[in-house]
């Protein structure tokens, strides 16, 4: 009995070839996973981000709705912003600066701008932030067509300048 030694060899070349194909395969598919867009596996561990208050001079502006004195959402979650960053800080002085030009009628004006500086300034104390001294000024805004007025978002706001430092608050 003879065997063939050529034919052994043979298939031991092939068998290698095959086992050398099988394993590239599986390396190249083990790279996939890294080359996907799929996001990775969130930390195991809860990361801890520590919160920095700012207690810097912030100025806070917020517009009002023709002939209206509410707060819109997007004016209360600037108000809680500016809360959220001047907590625990001292708040020394507030100054609202009041345009409307909402109306043609001054005591009408006049009456809308004090209930606009009148619900930002307890909108702010809802927040936590109240200072010894509030400063209100009332500046008309001078339109030269009382029928572009509700078109000028921009002339119906209150301007806010807080000035804050470190501290406990008051």
């Amino acid at each position: 009995m003879s065997v063939d030694t050529s034919s052994l060899k043979e298939d031991w070349i092939m068998k290698r070839a095959q086992i050398l194909a099988g394993l590239s395969i599986g390396a190249i598919a083990l790279t996939f996973p890294a080359m996907s867009d799929a996001p990775k596996a969130p930390p195991l561990e809860p990361v801890h981000v520590p919160f920095e208050r700012s207690c810097e001079d912030t100025e806070i502006t917020v517009y009002f709705s023709n002939q209206e004195a509410v707060l819109s959402s997007y004016a209360v979650r600037s108000l809680n912003t500016a809360g959220d960053r001047l907590a625990g800080c001292s708040i020394s002085n507030i100054e609202a600066k009041v345009i409307s030009a909402d109306s043609t009628d001054t005591e009408r004006s006049t009456t809308l701008s004090e209930a606009r500086a009148a619900i930002v300034l307890e909108a702010l104390n809802a927040r936590g932030i109240r200072a010894r001294d509030v400063r209100m000024n009332f500046a008309p805004a001078v339109v030269s067509d009382p029928a572009e007025t509700t078109n000028l978002p921009m002339a119906r706001r209150v301007d806010l300048t807080v000035t804050a430092s470190k501290g406990y608050g008051l």
